[in-house]
C-alpha cells in the first residue's frame, strides 16, 4: 500500500511538471517513461488504444492554438506549441498505464482515498468515493467502447437521437456500477486487475521520482 501511494503520488508530481510542455521537461520525462517501460511488460497495445481515444482532443489543441497562437506568434508557433501539450498528454497517458497495470484498482483506490483523505483522515470516506469513481470512469473510457458502438448501432432514427440514447444508457449503467448492482461480467473490461497484493519492486518507484526530480529541476533552473 505504502509503495502504491509514492507510485500514484510520483505519477501526480511527474503530471505537474509536465504542465510546463517545456520541451527539456518532456525530452526528461521522455527518458523517465522510456526508462520505466525498458524492463519490458509494458502494455504498449492498451497505451496506443487510449491515446487514440483522444484524438479529437489533440484535434482541438491544434485548433486552438493554430488560430490563437500564444504571445502573439504565428501559425507555426502556434502548432509548435500545441505539438508540446500533445506530447505532454501523451506522456502522461504513458505514466497511467504504467501505473494501473503495475498495481490493481483496489490498491489504486483506497491509496487515492488516503491522499485525498487529507492528514489524518480529516475529510473521511470522500476520497475514497472519489477515487473509486475516477477509476471506474477510467475503466469505462477504455473498455466499453465495443458494447456502446453495438448499441448506437443497434437504434434507428437521427444521429443526434441515436447519440441522446446512447448517452442515457451510459449514465444509467454508470448508476448501476457505482451502486453496485454489477456483477463481474456485467461491466467492461478492466485493466490493470491482478493479484491485489502482487510484489512491486521499489526500484521503478525509486526510478518514478528521480525523474520527477530531474524534470522540476530541469523546469526552473536550466
Amino acid at each position: 500500500m505504502v509503495l502504491a501511494v509514492w507510485a500514484l503520488l510520483g505519477v501526480l508530481a511527474a503530471s505537474a511538471a509536465l504542465v510546463s510542455a517545456e520541451p527539456r521537461v518532456l525530452v526528461v520525462m521522455a527518458a523517465l517513461v522510456g526508462g520505466l517501460a525498458w524492463p519490458g511488460g509494458f502494455a504498449w497495445g492498451r497505451a496506443g488504444r487510449l491515446i487514440l481515444r483522444m484524438k479529437w482532443f489533440y484535434l482541438s489543441l491544434l485548433v486552438f492554438y493554430g488560430l490563437w497562437p500564444m504571445e502573439g506568434g504565428n501559425l507555426a508557433a502556434g502548432l509548435q506549441e500545441a505539438g508540446t501539450r500533445i506530447l505532454a498528454l501523451v506522456l502522461v497517458l504513458l505514466l497511467v498505464v504504467w501505473l494501473t497495470e503495475r498495481f490493481s484498482r483496489p490498491v489504486l483506490v483506497r491509496s487515492l482515498g488516503l491522499v485525498l483523505g487529507g492528514p489524518w483522515q480529516v475529510f473521511g470516506a470522500w476520497g475514497e468515493r472519489f477515487a473509486r469513481r475516477l477509476f471506474l470512469a477510467l475503466v469505462y473510457f477504455e473498455g466499453d467502447r465495443p458494447a456502446t458502438k453495438a448499441r448506437r448501432d443497434a437504434l434507428g432514427g437521427a444521429r443526434k437521437a441515436r447519440l441522446e440514447a446512447v448517452r442515457e444508457w451510459l449514465v444509467q449503467r454508470l448508476d448501476q456500477a457505482l451502486s453496485g448492482q454489477w456483477g463481474a461480467e456485467d461491466g467492461p473490461a478492466e485493466h490493470g486487475h491482478g493479484p491485489e497484493n502482487r510484489a512491486v519492486p521499489w526500484t521503478p518507484v525509486i526510478g518514478l521520482w528521480a525523474g520527477v526530480l530531474a524534470a522540476w529541476l530541469t523546469w526552473w533552473f536550466f
